[in-house]
Parts: C-alpha cells; sequence; structure tokens
C-alpha cells in the first residue's frame, strides 16, 4: 500500500510535468526582476513597460543602511544584465544583452556597454559573427549570433575589468569595461 506522503509527491510531480515551460527571456511574458552585481553592493532593477520588446527601465542602486540610493538609469528592458564595478573611474559598469528583431536579423543589436549612466559601445549579431560566433535559428529569438554570457572580470595583475561572453566552448571574449571595446589578447 502507498504511503500517503508518495501519492501526494506522485501527484504533484505529475501536475508539474502538465504545466507549460516558460523559456527565459520569453519576449511574451516581461516581468520585472532584479540582479544583484559586485559582492552585493550593487543591483540592478530591470522594468518593462510592455509585455513584450525591449521598452522599459533599467535601475541600478547601491544598497545603503536604511533607504538604497539610486546610481544609474537606462531606457531599455534588457534580456539579462551584468553588473561590474570600475575601481579606475567609479562608477558601475553594465552589460546588457538586447535580443531586439530587426528585418535584417544581421543588424539587430545584441550587446550594450554603458558605465556611469552612459552608452559607450553596442554589438550587433553581424559584429558577434564577424568575431567568430556561430549563428543559429530559434523559435523564440529567430536567428541570431550565438553566445552566452559570463561575468565580469579583473584582468590579472592589473586594476581593470572586463565583461565575458562565450561565442564557442572555451572561446571567450573579453570587453573592456571603460569603452566596451574588445579587448585584444595580451602576449
Amino acid at each position: 500500500m502507498l504511503k500517503a506522503s508518495t501519492l501526494i509527491a506522485a501527484l504533484i510531480a505529475l501536475i508539474l510535468v502538465q504545466l507549460p515551460a516558460v523559456a527565459v527571456g520569453d519576449r511574451g511574458n516581461n516581468h520585472t526582476y532584479v540582479q544583484s552585481g559586485p559582492d552585493g553592493v550593487f543591483y540592478a532593477r530591470c522594468i518593462p513597460t510592455d509585455k513584450d520588446g525591449n521598452v522599459g527601465r533599467i535601475k541600478i542602486y547601491r544598497v545603503e543602511q536604511d533607504k538604497d540610493e539610486l546610481i544609474d538609469t537606462y531606457d531599455l528592458y534588457p534580456n539579462a544584465v551584468v553588473l561590474g564595478w570600475s575601481p579606475i573611474a567609479s562608477k558601475v559598469a553594465v552589460m546588457t544583452v538586447v535580443h531586439e528583431r530587426a528585418k535584417n536579423w544581421k543588424q539587430q543589436e545584441e550587446l550594450r556597454f554603458s558605465i556611469g549612466g552612459k552608452l559607450l559601445k553596442s554589438y550587433t549579431s553581424a559584429d558577434l559573427l564577424a568575431m567568430g560566433a556561430d549563428e543559429e535559428l530559434s523559435s523564440e529569438t529567430g536567428q541570431r549570433a550565438t553566445y552566452r554570457v559570463g561575468t565580469c572580470e579583473q584582468v590579472p595583475g592589473t586594476n581593470e575589468y572586463d565583461f565575458i561572453i562565450e561565442i564557442k566552448a572555451g572561446v571567450k571574449l573579453r570587453f573592456d569595461i571603460l569603452t566596451g571595446e574588445l579587448r585584444k589578447p595580451r602576449k
């Protein structure tokens, strides 16, 4: 005879199997979300103004004792955001995944790099393909360059930092957080 707890667990599993899966970044389900940054001192609050698309705001906050301090605001709702801190500029840097759709998919914006509330540089699918990324066709995101978003890392032996993406297994690109430019490998 089955125990009641086993029967309940089986019923819950059956219900969960029947629920539709929602992909991360599914553009038809925009929702407000928070992404923490370096050491949990900063965070991004990403707020859509529509149920799909990239219209909205990113608000960057510094965590304080009583009330968090608004640092920067960007007019965009991102698929993903990575924060970094620049000790050189004393500002929060932001790598934003855009996944914008365009008539010519190679011209659609994919990545934005910003610091201190100002856009530094953006990259299209064509830019990422030229850097060695492959292309993919997805029912969710359409045709685009493939990449995986990484983190913000310190350049060894320096006070500089880079945002990292991976374009193929083991192939990483580093972007300077102060300029948004692709960093050439050090020799």
